[in-house]
């Protein structure tokens, strides 16, 4: 073994790296070793790997996925500082949604005596009514759910905003809702669509100004709905219920299912928060 070899043991000591992350990082090519044995497969890292050890480990730590470690690797190689900023800075818009997360989980908890009984949500029964089709103004993208639907509801209400100071008469029309397109649940690329009713005419800036800026019409028909009152967090709950509601009564429930945000929670505590779980129906049912 030449000197600047360092066994993958060591080498594992050295950056406070295990066995199993370095064999990981091997296969994804975030850190191949220097020499491998063709006989017997064992893994020889160099003295300059360790640097790179140690910053694959520091932004592991920081939260950063193996994929987003490859990229600010390869930039910090080819010296492209701007795609190393744009990284941190969605890192830290990520741990903003987070802490925000958290902070409305204490405020549940925060009470010592708390119990699964006593966390403030509630679900009406689930009902079966015709929804009308509806006119919207949208915008859909893939990303997790708590991040997306909140940021992509202010950038809809910034558009409006705009567009209701101008001369085109268009106005909101009812309350946000978000669009759930997927057949099951996906922790970090669910497809949303955000959408606003509206009413009037849409500037021609707008409609050709973005290709994010979708408007049309959401289809009809005869859905399964209820109440939900609590926190947004919580709102699986109501999911859970209508789904059970369909389960029981021999009801066939297709997609995109619908959430209707019907008051704000920049004005009320979320405990009050009010939302419409809408989900579309297959086949014929009888009204009751």
């Amino acid at each position: 073994m030449a000197i600047d070899q360092i066994p993958i043991g060591r080498f594992s000591l050295i950056s406070h790296l295990s066995l199993k992350a370095l064999r990981i990082y091997d296969r994804k090519g975030l850190l191949v070793p220097a020499v491998k044995d063709r006989i017997t497969g064992y893994r020889s890292y160099t003295v300059s790997q360790i640097g790179t050890g140690v910053v694959i480990r520091t932004l592991s730590l920081l939260g950063f996925s193996l994929e987003e470690i490859a990229l600010i690797l390869r930039a910090k190689e080819s010296g492209d500082d701007e795609k190393v900023h744009s990284l941190i800075a969605k890192r830290r818009a990520e741990i903003g949604i987070e802490i925000d997360r958290l902070q409305k989980i204490e405020e549940i908890l925060r009470h010592q005596e708390i119990s699964l009984e006593l966390i403030p949500m509630s679900c009406t029964e689930p009902v079966i009514k015709d929804i009308t089709p509806i006119r919207v103004m949208s915008i859909r993208e893939k990303g997790r759910y708590e991040e997306v639907c909140s940021r992509l509801i202010n950038e809809l209400c910034s558009v409006l905003a705009t567009e209701n100071s101008g001369q085109t008469g268009l106005r909101i029309a009812g309350p946000p809702m978000s669009i759930y397109h997927d057949g099951e649940y996906r922790e970090s690329d669910a497809d949303i669509e955000v959408a606003f009713p509206i009413l009037g005419r849409i500037s021609k800036d707008t409609s050709t100004g973005s290709d994010r800026i979708n408007t049309s019409t959401l289809s009809g028909g005869r859905f399964l709905s209820l109440i939900y009152k609590g926190p947004y967090m919580g709102i699986h709950e109501g999911w859970s219920r209508a789904y059970a509601f369909a389960t029981e009564n021999g009801i066939s429930l297709g997609i995109p299912g619908r959430e209707l945000y019907l008051n704000d929670p920049c004005e009320i505590p979320q405990e009050e928060l009010i939302t419409e779980i809408q989900v579309p129906i297959i086949g014929e049912i009888e009204l009751p």
